[in-house]
C-alpha cells in the first residue's frame, strides 16, 4: 500500500479545537485549581495553536496537562490521526511510518489506549429476547516476547493444531455474545470453552426467560437449567443444520448465522496486525467491539480512548 499523509493539509486549529472539546468536557481551565481558562493569561505561543496559559495560582499549563498526552510533542494533526487510527484498525507499523513515530513508541500508546476502550466495553446484561452464543478460536501467540530459553522457542507461524483451541497452545477461544433485536455484541477472552469458562458468562450476559441459539457443544447444555431456553443448531460434518424451523411458521429462527457471520467481520479486523499477542487480544477486539456496537466515532467514545472519565455537565 503507497503511503500518502494527509497529517500536514489538516487544519491545526480545527484540531485543536477538538481536542479541547475532547479532553475538556467541561472546558479547558487550571488543572491545579479550576479556574477557567479566562481567568489566566497566555504564558507563550511558541507552539500555537496551542497555548501556554499562566494561572492566578500560578500554574502554567496547556490543553494537554493533567491528560494522557501530557508533555507530548506531537502537533494536534498527528494526535487525531492516531486516534483515528486506532478507532479504524489502523495496524501500527503502517500508521507509524505514515506519521513518523517510533513504532515502539506508538505500538506502546496504542496498548494505553486499547486497555482504556477495553475496560469502558458494556458488560451490563443484553437486553435481547433472543440471542447467539458462539466461540471463535483466535492464533494468538506470544508476539514481542522474547524466549532467551533455547529450549522455549517462540511458536512457529500458522498454528495448525484441530478443534478446540485453549489459551496455553496459543489459540484462545473468543466468546461472542449477540442480540438479536438490539444487534449488540459482547467479545471476551476465554483461557478455555469449558463449561466453567463459558456459561457464567453468558448468563452474566443474557436475561432470564431469553432464548439461547448455540451450536451442540457441550458447555451449553446446561443453560436450560439456569432459566433460560436453550436451541441448538448441529454444525457437525455428518449431519450439518444451519438453520431450523421449531415453531412451524415457515421462518427458520432457530441459528447461529449472525454470529458466524460475524466471526468472519473480526477476522478480516484482525488480519492486517499480522500476529496479535494473546495479552492483548482482548483489547484489540474491544475495538471491533465498540465499533459494530457504535457504527461511528462519538465524542464520548473518544473520551473514553483518551482516558477522560469527567462528563460534561
Amino acid at each position: 500500500m503507497i503511503r500518502f499523509s494527509i497529517v500536514g493539509l489538516m487544519d491545526m486549529q480545527k484540531c485543536y479545537d477538538h481536542l479541547v472539546e475532547i479532553l475538556h468536557p467541561n472546558g479547558l481551565g487550571c488543572p491545579k485549581c479550576d479556574r477557567p481558562v479566562a481567568q489566566s493569561k497566555v504564558h507563550r505561543r511558541d507552539r500555537a495553536p496551542v497555548l501556554y496559559y499562566r494561572c492566578h495560582c500560578g500554574c502554567i499549563y496547556n490543553a494537554f496537562a493533567g491528560t494522557m498526552w501530557k508533555h507530548t510533542r506531537h502537533s494536534c494533526s498527528v494526535i487525531v490521526r492516531i486516534l483515528q487510527g486506532f478507532a479504524q484498525g489502523i495496524p501500527t507499523l503502517h500508521l507509524a511510518r505514515e506519521l513518523g513515530i517510533d513504532r515502539k513508541h506508538l505500538l506502546e500508546r496504542r496498548h494505553e489506549i486499547q486497555a482504556l476502550a477495553a475496560a469502558a466495553c458494556d458488560r451490563n446484561p443484553l437486553p435481547d429476547q433472543v440471542v447467539e452464543v458462539d466461540e471463535m478460536y483466535q492464533n494468538a501467540g506470544e508476539k514481542g516476547i522474547l524466549h532467551p530459553d533455547p529450549e522455549d522457542p517462540p511458536r512457529r507461524r500458522a498454528n495448525q493444531a484441530r478443534g478446540h483451541g485453549t489459551w496455553d497452545m496459543d489459540r484462545p477461544p473468543i466468546l461472542g455474545i449477540m442480540g438479536r433485536e438490539s444487534g449488540r455484541v459482547q467479545l471476551i477472552v476465554k483461557h478455555n470453552s469449558a463449561r466453567a469458562d463459558l456459561e457464567p458468562t453468558v448468563l452474566d450476559v443474557t436475561q432470564p426467560g431469553c432464548t439461547i441459539n448455540t451450536d451442540e457443544w457441550g458447555a451449553y447444555n446446561h443453560l436450560s437449567e439456569q432459566q433460560r431456553r436453550h436451541v441448538t443448531v448441529c454444525h457437525a460434518p455428518s449431519r450439518r443444520e444451519w438453520a431450523r424451523d421449531d415453531d412451524g411458521d415457515g421462518i427458520r429462527e432457530v441459528h447461529t448465522n449472525t454470529s458466524e457471520g460475524f466471526w468472519t467481520g473480526l477476522r478480516n479486523f484482525l488480519r492486517p496486525f499480522r500476529g496479535v499477542s494473546k495479552v492483548y487480544l482482548q483489547q484489540y477486539i474491544a475495538i471491533h467491539e465498540w465499533a459494530h456496537n457504535l457504527k461511528e466515532v462519538t465524542l464520548g467514545f473518544l473520551r473514553i480512548l483518551c482516558g477522560v472519565t469527567q462528563m460534561a455537565s
